[in-house]
């Protein structure tokens, strides 16, 4: 019989190696690619539209930023007459109007006004908050200040007889003062 060709004895853990190699850098580079999360896509909404219904139908007077610098971005906006779809998909419960902005400090801060049931209304958008004890005068209105019970949130409360209007962040009292200075009736 022939030399048989001699076994090599690096040949075991070098196929090893190489066998692990390619299962794992694949696995790696998939647990990589799913797990990085990319920098979130704000979408911008164009409030026109739904404030000029909302003006239109609502009973009260709608606040909405005139002259809002241009770096605040409009994220939502919806209007819906007493019973209609809400944003929640449920009927609307009084008149309800929102408009919400990302400011540039990317905290989100948005006026709503409701003119029914509005006591669920308030605990629901300052976040189960309470008054503060002091109020601040902007534009002839005055807006009480809210804080949540969890010290997150803040909220300019104003009342209208039956409306309220809410202008609520997770931000300090001076960036919600500011952006109320800039609410005017429509």
């Amino acid at each position: 019989m022939g030399a048989m060709a001699g076994r090599n004895p690096n040949a075991r853990g070098r196929d090893m190696v190489i066998s692990m190699a390619v299962l794992i850098i694949p696995l790696a580079l998939i647990t990589w690619f799913f797990t990085v999360d990319p920098e979130p896509v704000v979408e911008p909404v164009d409030p026109g539209p739904t404030l000029a219904v909302a003006a239109e139908e609502s009973p009260y007077p709608v606040l909405s930023p005139a002259n809002l610098p241009a770096d605040w971005t409009p994220t939502r906006v919806a209007w819906a007459a007493d019973g209609e779809r809400w944003i929640t998909g449920e009927p609307a419960v009084g008149n309800s109007w929102q408009l919400g902005y990302l400011a540039p400090n990317e905290i989100y801060v948005a006026v709503q006004q409701r003119d029914r049931a509005t006591q669920g209304f308030l605990r629901d958008v300052t976040r189960e908050g309470v008054p503060e004890g002091s109020t601040v005068g902007i534009d002839g209105r005055d807006w009480e200040r809210w804080v949540s019970a969890d010290d997150r949130t803040r909220a300019l409360v104003w009342r209208d007889g039956e409306m309220v209007a809410v202008v609520a962040g997770d931000t300090d009292f001076a960036q919600l003062e500011a952006f109320t200075g800039t609410l005017a009736a429509t």
